[in-house]
């Protein structure tokens, strides 16, 4: 996810594992204990692992890969067969395909639910997405990161000093009348702690 220099090698489908604090990170404002989550883009799995580990009971699908439990294009109608009814939809999508995520996300949470997905700070800002933020009353978070996240070493072999911000931002329904979107903050910084390092 995020941008590319010439001294990063571009991994295939877009597939940066996320590192557990960033799922840590959702979990400081949103209980999943106990919810059904579907990871829709699960990759090798950290991430639905991440999940477990915070009380949610997980489906993960992807497009590829040996930890799916189901090969799924969540950019394709339908639902996987083995899926449920899903309390929420949580993942990392590939930046490629952002916005059908968050297209076909809002589709498949309109019997209630809702839709959580890591992506660039910046998302909001484009005028082509207006249509899920200022237009769409779902929109209901966004979670700041306080760390940036290192998602793939140098081709040179040193340390990777990532450039970019990233944000849970998320939807759900049934729309709350009359309330605005709420932003966050997470992990909390305490005092004297180094989180240059992910």
């Amino acid at each position: 996810m995020g941008k590319h220099g010439s001294q990063y090698a571009r991994v295939e489908r877009d597939l940066y594992p996320t590192p557990d604090w960033v799922v840590g990170a959702l979990v400081e404002h949103v209980d999943l204990c106990g919810l059904r989550i579907w990871e829709s883009a699960c990759g090798d799995g950290r991430m639905a692992e991440a999940l477990k580990t915070h009380g949610a009971s997980t489906y993960a699908t992807d497009i590829a890969g040996d930890y799916a439990e189901e090969l799924f294009d969540f950019c394709s109608p339908g639902f996987p067969k083995g899926l449920g009814v899903p309390d929420g939809i949580v993942t990392n999508p590939p930046f490629s395909r952002a916005n059908s995520f968050v297209d076909m996300g809002l589709t498949r949470i309109a019997s209630g639910g809702f839709l959580a997905l890591l992506l660039p700070t910046d998302f909001d800002s484009a005028v082509g997405r207006r249509r899920f933020f200022h237009d769409c009353p779902f929109f209901c978070a966004r979670i700041v990161l306080t760390k940036r996240i290192v998602w793939f070493a140098r081709s040179d072999g040193e340390r990777a000093q990532p450039k970019e911000n990233h944000a849970w931002f998320i939807w759900q329904r049934p729309v709350m009348r009359g309330r605005l979107p709420i932003v966050r903050y997470a992990p909390v910084i305490e005092k004297g702690a180094n989180y240059g390092r992910a």
